[in-house]
């Protein structure tokens, strides 16, 4: 008898799970065609272009911003350029997108009564971001520049160089900046630039030649695609003025 109320309660257990996960991806679909639409309207209302494909040119350099380089490395599967938005800010081509990587985690192999069968060893995860790529006037040396974590102190002894400036405290302690060439981001990182991260900038900014990519390590909702791309626009003037006049 207790074997036939165990195996009801489990019989049970297992209809709630399912009923659980099917609401789940149910609410999940629902978000991802309710963003899906919200780009669209976003692209619209800019005069840009939905779905379409991210300039060559940065598509070549894609592997060399940090962020794209490292996702490429946790897993397989990278795509990029999911639900863009391209076009033009001002002469100058601008792309929003999201970016996915998929890593497989090994799982232990268990007996699954519901599937009268053994569970797979391994559990796929699909991990998605959002960044805004701007094309810049000039071509730059690869320069990374972040919010500053508390993180960053204990990596600095780990030997990863957190760039500090003597000339800009405040900026320094509210930025992490690191570059393979010191003396690059010393020129990028004009007092000028300094203030203008201070005031507006909140999310990791990479520059690699003549293209700059904005992110923050998650997806960006639609409400915020156009402060994004608004935000790039003016930061690449400002970097371009700037290394143009101390050319």
């Amino acid at each position: 008898m207790a074997g036939v109320v165990l195996g009801g309660m489990d019989w049970v257990a297992g209809v709630a799970l399912a009923v659980v996960l099917g609401v789940g991806w149910v609410l999940y679909q629902y978000s991802q065609t309710r963003r899906d639409l919200d780009l669209e309207a976003v692209a619209r209302r800019l005069g840009l272009h939905f779905r379409s494909s991210l300039p060559a040119e940065l598509r070549e350099l894609l592997p060399r911003f940090r962020a794209i380089e490292t996702a490429m490395e946790r897993g397989g599967d990278f795509r990029a350029g999911i639900n863009s938005i391209t076009g033009s800010w001002r002469d100058r081509k601008i792309a929003f997108f999201d970016y996915e990587w998929i890593t497989v985690l090994p799982l232990p192999v268990y007996r699954s009564w519901w599937r009268g069968g053994y569970s797979p060893d391994s559990y796929r995860r699909t991990h998605r971001r959002s960044a805004v790529a701007i094309e810049l006037g000039v071509g730059l040396q690869p320069v990374l520049i972040r919010p500053e974590h508390l993180l960053d102190k204990a990596l600095a002894w780990a030997g990863y160089e957190d760039i500090d400036f003597d000339r800009l405290p405040e900026f320094s302690r509210a930025f992490y900046v690191n570059s393979p060439d010191r003396a690059a981001a010393e020129r990028l990182v004009t007092s000028t630039l300094a203030a203008f991260f201070l005031e507006n900038v909140r999310c990791t900014v990479d520059v690699v030649g003549p293209w700059m990519l904005l992110h923050e390590g998650r997806l960006l909702p639609a409400r915020r695609v156009q402060d994004r791309m608004d935000l790039a626009g003016r930061l690449s003037e400002l970097v371009t003025r700037e290394q143009s006049g101390s050319r």
